[in-house]
């Protein structure tokens, strides 16, 4: 992991003796926003040859393979039992089942499908709108172009007899 990643742009808990220390440091972090901001701002992966590039050559199918293996374990720990800290009862309980995530994903794929009806169906309205709008905009701008040019047509002979004086 030091050999990819800058040990400066996060925290490593295994530079820690224990959770408490870490959890100590992640407070300063949190505390002091300078030191945080300079966390952020480092370069995450180390440089070889002046390049931030991965120590191990990392391809496509390596990383989907690290996820498929993640995904596909019934559940997901954070920390297993030989380890001991305050916090070891709520990190040992497992954060994620595959069966929540699966659960999460339908409900998602099911507020997609509804709001890509909701979608469709408001398309359909604009459409449907716009066909009944476009005669009246049409009728309208007749109306208005007939009326400025017979307001025209009457105020002509006063606009000829003002230009008139005016010339004078």
């Amino acid at each position: 992991m030091a050999k990819d990643f800058n040990p400066k742009s996060f925290v490593n808990v295994h530079d820690f003796k224990n959770f408490d220390e870490a959890i100590d440091y992640i407070r300063y972090l949190h505390a002091h926003q300078n030191a945080y901001l300079d966390m952020l701002y480092e370069n995450p992966l180390n440089t070889l040859d002046g390049k931030a590039g991965f120590y191990q050559d990392l391809s496509f199918e390596k990383i989907l393979d690290f996820f498929k293996n993640i995904l596909e374990n019934d559940t997901i720990y954070h920390c297993n039992d030989a380890h001991y800290s305050a916090l070891h009862r709520d990190l040992n309980e497992p954060l994620v089942s595959v069966d929540d995530l699966r659960r999460d994903h339908d409900d998602l794929r099911r507020d997609h499908d509804d709001l890509r009806v909701n979608y469709d169906d408001l398309r359909r309205d604009h459409e449907r709108l716009l066909s009944k709008a476009t005669p009246l905009l049409e009728l309208s701008q007749n109306t208005s172009f007939k009326i400025y040019r017979k307001a025209y047509q009457k105020f002509l002979p006063l606009l000829r007899a003002i230009r008139r004086w005016v010339k004078k």
